[in-house]
This record gives C-alpha cells, structure tokens and sequence, in this order.
C-alpha cells in the first residue's frame, strides 16, 4: 500500500512524496470492527452496526448447511423477529471477484485495494470512496473513469491532477473546481478548454511551470485539506 500511495503521490505532483494519512482527510474510510462469531477483525463501510460477519465466514457457513435451520413453530411477531434476529447478520469485509484487497468493504472486480470501499473495477486504489472504473487513485471519492489521482472528488475522466472537484476531462491540473477539458491548470474554477491558467488568469508556459513548483512545494510544506482559503491569507 505505502509503495503504491507513494507511487500515485509522485506521478502526480512529480516529486519523490512521503505518504500521509492527511491525504485522506475527509475521506469516509472502513471503519474496523468485530466478527460476532469469530471475534476476527473485519472491516465496515458504514459504522454502528452490530452482529458483524464477515464474507469469507458466510461462505464457511453456507458450505456446511447452507444457512437452513431446523423448522419451528411462530404464533406472534416476536417469534418470527426473534428467529431472524438469530441469523441477521451483516455482512462486512465484502469482496467479489477482487485481488489483493486490505482492509476494505464492498470491492468489486477490482485489484489491488487498500482500507477503501464502494470500489468498482478499479485498480491500485488507496484510501478512496465509491470509484468506477479507476486506477492508481489516492484519497479520492466518487470518481468514474480517472487515473493517477490524489483528492479527486466528484469528477469523470481526469488524470494526474490533485483536488480537482466535479469537473470533467482535466489533466496535469491542481485546486480545479467545475471545469472542463483543462490542461496544467491551478486554482481555477467554471473554465472550459483552458491550458496554462493560474486563478482564471492566462500566463505563459514558463511562468506557469514557475508557479506550479511552487504551488508543489506548498502542498508538500503547509497544505492542509481541513484548512479554508482564508485561514492561508489571514
């Protein structure tokens, strides 16, 4: 997972990154629990269920019995409550046709998944939340058809770009929000077919390049996802 994250971190911001959990900030990620039945460690999608099982542990079950009971009788509701009570379980730690997948929930025809969930063929993904057809994506969520990102949020077909939030077809961008078919673009917002604009302001290439290392620099030396514009400026 390190190598992977550190991978996806490099790719993108073009330097040699350390990963760190902050990368994943606000990010709903599985949250640890307990098998009731085994007391192995599972992990959950969704937090404050109880009568954990795991998936591996329902297939063990269904193997041996086939999750039938013996019949008995039921004259009230609390019977019939009673009786589901004793095989409701929910299912967590959920994997379907999915490789090499860590401490996730709810991954499907996926490979190479760690601590994520709601994942649909995707591939080498870390820290995420409800991806589609993704690949080598870091702390990001509900994405579909991206590659090589780091908090990419709400957004189809981007690539190598870091907190970009719903917009479409961008690349090689940093802090874009509601854009579409952007090239090597920073701080910008409600832009269409743009290359090398900082803040919605066109620059040339080598200024551009200037600024994003030290856009790149920032990230590395006082970025804080929980931090808001005017914290930096006050």
């Amino acid at each position: 997972m390190k190598q992977v994250g550190e991978y996806i971190l490099e790719q993108v911001l073009r330097v040699p990154v350390s990963l760190s959990k902050k990368f994943a900030q606000g990010i709903p990620l599985p949250e640890e629990g307990k098998s009731s039945v085994t007391r192995e460690t599972v992990w959950i999608a969704d937090g404050g269920k109880d009568k954990l099982i795991s998936q591996v542990e329902v297939a063990e079950r269904f193997k041996k019995e086939g999750w039938m009971r013996t019949g008995r009788q039921m004259e009230t509701m609390r019977d019939v409550l009673g009786a589901w009570s004793e095989i409701n379980y929910e299912a967590v730690s959920k994997s379907i046709n999915s490789v090499d997948v860590e401490e996730s929930d709810g991954v499907y025809n996926s490979q190479g998944v760690y601590k994520s969930s709601s994942i649909f063929d995707s591939k080498n993904i870390v820290w995420s939340y409800k991806l589609f057809n993704c690949q080598y994506m870091l702390g990001s969520r509900d994405d579909s058809a991206c590659s090589f990102g780091v908090r990419v949020k709400e957004s189809i077909y981007c690539s190598y770009c870091f907190e970009v939030s719903w917009s479409h077809k961008v690349s090689r961008s940093m802090f874009v929000h509601d854009c579409t078919d952007l090239v090597e673009c920073l701080f910008c917002a409600h832009l269409r077919s743009k290359k090398y604009c900082v803040a919605n302001m066109q620059i040339g290439e080598e200024e551009y390049f200037r600024v994003k290392k030290m856009v790149v620099e920032w990230i590395l030396r006082k970025y804080d996802p929980y931090k808001k514009l005017q914290d930096y400026l006050d």
